[in-house]
C-alpha cells in the first residue's frame, strides 16, 4: 500500500523514528522535526510509536531452543487458484468436488463461476506452451472418444511427453493431417510414427506426406487372442456333446443287454447309433486339434514379432518375419474354421508388424559396415541381456568402439513395438473424463503441462519427468503457468542506504 506521504521514503521515516525513540523528552525536539520534514507532529508521535513497538518486537528475549518454523498457511487469492489447479489435475476432481475441498479444508467458499474462471485461465495460457524436442524423434499416435468426439494424441515415444492434444469433430484424414501439419509448423520433427490399425490416422499421414506408420504389436496380438478362447470354447463343447453321446449309447447297450436303463442318472436324449458317436467323436477331436495349433500358433507368432530371435541367438531379419508371419497365416488357414479369420488379420497387418524391423535394419547398417555381423550380433546379446549382465553403457559391452556400440543400443531402444505409453495416457484421462463428464479443452491443455512436467514415482523414467528425458528444462508446472509461489519476504528490517546520514544526531 503506498504512503500518504510521498515525499518522505521509507529510509527517512526509520531515520525519523529512531530519532524521536533516541532523543524521546528533548524539548523542542518534535517541533523542530515537524518543521524540518513538513510533517505534523502528529504524524512524528505515531511514528515514534510505530519505531518504539518495532524494536521491542525485534530486540525482545526469545524463546529457548532452536526457533520454531512457521508452519501456517497463508490463504490468499494464489493459494486458492493453486489449490484449484491442484485438486484439478492431481485429484482429478470436479468443479463441484473443488468447490467442497475448498470450503471444508481451506475454509474458502468460491462459485462454480470462479473456478470455472481459473480453469479457463490456466487453459488460455496453457496453449501458448508448446513442446519441441530438439531432435527428431519417434511418436505413438491415438484416439480417446469422450461422448463420440474424438481427442487426437501424439505421444513421444522414449519420454511419454505430450506433443499434442486435440478435440477434434472427427478423427478422418483432415483432422489428422491439420494436426501433423500444426505439429511440423511448431517445430516437432517425427521421423517414425506408430499406432494401431486406424485408417484416418494414415490416410492423414499419406495426405502430409509423411511415411506409413508402424503397427504396434499389441492390438494384433490382443485380436489374435480374441479368437483362441472362441476356438477352445467351441472345444469344450464339442468334448462335452462326444461324452453325452457315448453315455447315451452306453446306456443303451445296457438296456439291450439287461432290459432296462442303468438305474442311476438321468436319460439322455442323443443319439446312439455307431456312426452318430464317431462322428461327434471325430468333431471333438478335430476342435481340440483347432483350438490346440491355433494356441501355439499364436504362441509363435508372439515370438517372431520380437527382435532378438532366441532359437538362433541372433537378431532377426525382415525378410525372416516375413517368412515368419507368412506361414502362420497359412498354418491358421490349415486350421480352418474361425481360425481363417486370425489367418485373414496376420495377411492384412503383417507389412504394418514388420515396419519396424526394416527402419532398425536401416539404422544398423553403419555400425555393420565398420564393426562386422558378428559384432554387432554381440552387441544385440548384450543389449538383450544387460539387466542379467549389469551392463549400462553400451561402451562396456564393446570397448573397441565405444560410439559404434552406443548406436546399436540406441537403435534397439527406439525399435518400438507398442503403444504403452499413449494408451497409458488413455487409462489417465479416463479419470478426468469421468469426472466432468467429457473432455474439456481446457482442461487437455492444462492435462498436457501437468504430465510433461510431472516425475516419474517409479519404473525406467522414475525420478526424471517427461522434458528431462528430452533434454528441455522441467521447472514446477505450476510455474510455468504463472502460478509459481513467491519468495517469501524477509523478516529483517531493511537496510538503509550508506548514504543515508542521520544530520540531526551528528
Amino acid at each position: 500500500m503506498p504512503f500518504r506521504l510521498e515525499q518522505i521514503t521509507l529510509a527517512e521515516r526509520i531515520e525519523l523514528g529512531c530519532t524521536c525513540v533516541l532523543y524521546a523528552g528533548q524539548s523542542g525536539l518534535v517541533s523542530a522535526l515537524a518543521d524540518t520534514s513538513g510533517t505534523s507532529r502528529q504524524f512524528l508521535y505515531t511514528l515514534r510509536q510505530k519505531a518504539e513497538t518495532a524494536l521491542e518486537r525485534a530486540l525482545a528475549a526469545g524463546t529457548p531452543g532452536r526457533p520454531a518454523r512457521d508452519q501456517r498457511l497463508v490463504i490468499d487469492h494464489l493459494a486458492i487458484e493453486r489449490a484449484i489447479l491442484v485438486l484439478n489435475q492431481a485429484a482429478y476432481a470436479s468443479v463441484r468436488a473443488i468447490q467442497e475441498c475448498l470450503s471444508t479444508i481451506l475454509q474458502v467458499e468460491r462459485s462454480v463461476g470462479a473456478i470455472h474462471a481459473v480453469l479457463a485461465e490456466a487453459g488460455r495460457r496453457a496453449q501458448a506452451l508448446a513442446v519441441v524436442p530438439p531432435c527428431p524423434v519417434g511418436a505413438l499416435a491415438d484416439e480417446i472418444f469422450s461422448a463420440h468426439r474424438p481427442v487426437l494424441e501424439v505421444v513421444e515415444a522414449g519420454s511419454g511427453a505430450v506433443l499434442t492434444l486435440a478435440p477434434v469433430p472427427s478423427r478422418d484424414e483432415t483432422a489428422w493431417g491439420c494436426t501433423l501439419l500444426d505439429l511440423a509448423e511448431a517445430g516437432v520433427r517425427i521421423d517414425r510414427l506408430s499406432a494401431d490399425g486406424a485408417g484416418g490416422l494414415r490416410a492423414g499421414v499419406r495426405e502430409v506426406g509423411g511415411a506409413e506408420p508402424h503397427l504396434d504389436h499389441w492390438h494384433t496380438l490382443r485380436d489374435l487372442g480374441r479368437i483362441v478362447p472362441v476356438l477352445e470354447h467351441t472345444a469344450y463343447r464339442h468334448l462335452a456333446h462326444a461324452e453325452r453321446v457315448q453315455q447315451a449309447a452306453a446306456a443303451e447297450a445296457h438296456r439291450q443287454i439287461h432290459g432296462r436303463r442303468p438305474r442311476r442318472g438321468r436319460p439322455l436324449k442323443e443319439a446312439t447309433d455307431p456312426l452318430s458317436v464317431a462322428q461327434a467323436i471325430q468333431e471333438s477331436d478335430e476342435a481340440i486339434q483347432r483350438a490346440d495349433g491355433a494356441a501355439l500358433i499364436q504362441a509363435a507368432v508372439r515370438e517372431a514379432l520380437h527382435p532378438w530371435d532366441w532359437r538362433r541367438e541372433r537378431l532377426r531379419t525382415a525378410a525372416a518375419m516375413r517368412a515368419d508371419l507368412g506361414a502362420a497365416a497359412a498354418l491358421l488357414r490349415e486350421v480352418g474354421g474361425r481360425a481363417n479369420e486370425a489367418a485373414r488379420l496376420l495377411e492384412e497387418r503383417a507389412p504394418g508388424l514388420v515396419a519396424y524391423l526394416v527402419d532398425l535394419e536401416a539404422q544398423l547398417r553403419a555400425p555393420q559396415a565398420v564393426l562386422g555381423d558378428e559384432i554387432v550380433t554381440l552387441l544385440a546379446w548384450a543389449w538383450q541381456h544387460r539387466a542379467v549382465l549389469g551392463v549400462v553403457d553400451a561402451a562396456d559391452a564393446w570397448p573397441p568402439a565405444p560410439d559404434l556400440a552406443r548406436q546399436v543400443w540406441q537403435a534397439l531402444d527406439h525399435a518400438v513395438r507398442a503403444t504403452g505409453l499413449v494408451e497409458n495416457l488413455n487409462s489417465i484421462l479416463a479419470f478426468h473424463r469421468a469426472a466432468h463428464r467429457g473432455l474439456p479443452a481446457n482442461v487437455l491443455t492444462v492435462f498436457a503441462v501437468y504430465r510433461n512436467h510431472h516425475v516419474f514415482a517409479r519404473g525406467k523414467r522414475a525420478d526424471h519427468s517427461p522434458l528431462e528425458l528430452l533434454g528441455l528444462p522441467s521447472p514446477d508446472w505450476l510455474t510455468v503457468l504463472g502460478y509459481g509461489r513467491p519468495d517469501p519476504p524477509s523478516s529483517e528490517f531493511p537496510s538503509i542506504s550508506s548514504e543515508t546520514v542521520n544530520t540531526l544526531a551528528a
